[in-house]
């Protein structure tokens, strides 16, 4: 199947997303999926500001959560600090229990693997495409890489999708006006409240109000939290 990419993009939910994706990375010999998203400071057990797209056995996904991979998952650790895909059976491993994680995906439909990572700015968010096929390594992992070009496409447009959709998330949660998130943005700017006051030509006892208002619907102490928030969030990229 040749998959559109503004399908992809302009996918209203993830029911519509997962099936498009599927049948993409089939057709280049890939079987199973998972997309995750996340701040790459975000090494938290919480995992507040990850983000995923299964498209993998359901199992698979019970034993990563029940074993608590996702605190020293290998994909994601190469992620962070890596833009080059790299075969599964190259993925750089520190630990015995990051062994046994790969171990268990690769009885669960990853035994061929591709680890796509995507990058679209310096310190926002990142992704990582993940694909698996029962094939044998020595077969199914040339063939993946024969799809190289496609799936580091592909990765960024996930990546696109997801950060829409944090964002979208977010505002929508937190009741964010515009204006809100004008201010926050000169807060991350280097603006103070004098600063803000002048630039939109209203007092600083206003804008001190104004804060304590997204203070209180984001559910933080302090304005500087609430920037924190907006860019864990992906509030300040383009709608």
């Amino acid at each position: 199947m040749e998959l559109s990419f503004d399908a992809v993009i302009n996918a209203a939910d993830e029911l519509e997303l997962i099936p498009l994706v599927r049948d993409a990375i089939r057709s280049k010999g890939a079987e199973w999926f998972v997309f995750v998203s996340l701040h790459p400071t975000d090494h938290s057990a919480s995992r507040s500001t990850h983000r995923f797209l299964i498209g993998c056995r359901p199992e698979w996904c019970q034993l990563y959560n029940a074993n608590r991979w996702y605190l020293t998952d290998p994909c994601l650790d190469y992620a962070r600090s890596n833009t080059a895909p790299v075969l599964g059976s190259e993925l750089p491993i520190r630990t015995a229990g990051q062994k046994r994680m790969l171990e268990v995906a690769a009885e669960h439909g990853f035994l061929s693997a591709f680890l796509i990572p995507a990058h679209a700015s310096e310190k926002g968010r990142i992704g990582a495409l993940y694909l698996g096929s029962s094939t044998r390594r020595d077969e199914g992992e040339p063939k993946l890489r024969e799809g190289r070009a496609f799936f580091r496409a592909l990765a960024l447009e996930l990546l696109d999708w997801s950060s829409r959709a944090v964002r979208e998330d977010a505002i929508r949660k937190c009741g964010l006006s515009q204006q809100d998130v004008q201010l926050i943005g000169f807060v991350r700017s280097g603006f103070n409240a004098g600063a803000i006051a002048a630039e939109l030509k209203v007092s600083s006892t206003t804008v001190y109000r104004q804060f304590q208002r997204i203070n209180e619907k984001i559910g933080v102490s302090h304005i500087t939290a609430a920037v924190r928030f907006a860019e864990e969030n992906d509030i300040f990229a383009q709608p």
